[in-house]
């Protein structure tokens, strides 16, 4: 079911950005913290790439890189498509709203999804942008990068996302924020009310979120 918090001052919606790892796919929740045992972060609290980053060499470095990539890559055999992904892609397309992509994951994770469950003449996103853009989620910088490419305002934009990094960014650049809600983060209602715009349980819900949105906003 939608729920809105309140959507004050918006503007006719023209593009989505959707996180990908438990938003245009269906979560894995072992993942996190198998990334996390493998490079021996047991503090929750802190951010598993910060953490990387503030490893005292390189090589270090590097060899937590690698870990976290063969997670990753075990995570990507295992992928499935969210509910309604292709109906919600479709109705994008057809009706010329700009389709992008912000994940602090790799690439090819990326790639091979899309390949793989979005049918080609839907599968056209205008960004994708992953962690090697620099800051990432939850900064707005990647948001903002895209707006900017666009030519639009974020307030033109909704940002997909199930995580708090997701509502974060989105409410630190200006975007309309959805949290796709599942049975893993549905305290971020509660506790982060004030980064979620609106939840919603299936992607198909989007589609009457943004008929509703630009409707009003004619």
């Amino acid at each position: 079911m939608t729920k809105l918090q309140g959507l004050k001052g918006l503007k006719h919606i023209k593009a989505v950005v959707f996180d990908m790892d438990g938003t245009l796919c269906l979560p894995q929740p072992w993942m996190f913290p198998a990334m996390r045992n493998a490079i021996g972060l047991h503090d929750k609290s802190v951010d598993i790439l910060h953490f990387i980053e503030t490893l005292p060499t390189e090589k270090e470095r590097k060899e937590a890189h690698n870990q976290i990539e063969s997670v990753e890559a075990k995570a990507m055999k295992e992928m499935q498509p969210q509910p309604s992904l292709v109906d919600l892609m479709k109705y994008l397309t057809t009706i010329g709203i700009s389709k992008n992509i912000c994940t602090r994951n790799l690439g090819a994770p990326v790639e091979t999804f899309v390949a793989r469950f979005i049918p080609p003449e839907f599968s056209k996103f205008d960004y994708i942008i992953t962690r090697d853009f620099k800051p990432t989620k939850p900064q707005p910088d990647p948001l903002q990068h895209i707006a900017s490419k666009l030519n639009l305002s974020p307030s033109e934009m909704i940002m997909v996302g199930d995580s708090y990094d997701d509502m974060k960014s989105g409410r630190s650049a200006g975007c309309l924020t959805v949290l796709l809600e599942n049975h893993l983060n549905g305290h971020l209602v509660l506790e982060n009310k004030e980064l979620v715009d609106v939840s919603v349980e299936d992607l198909s819900e989007i589609i009457k979120l943004i008929q509703n949105l630009n409707n009003s906003s004619l």
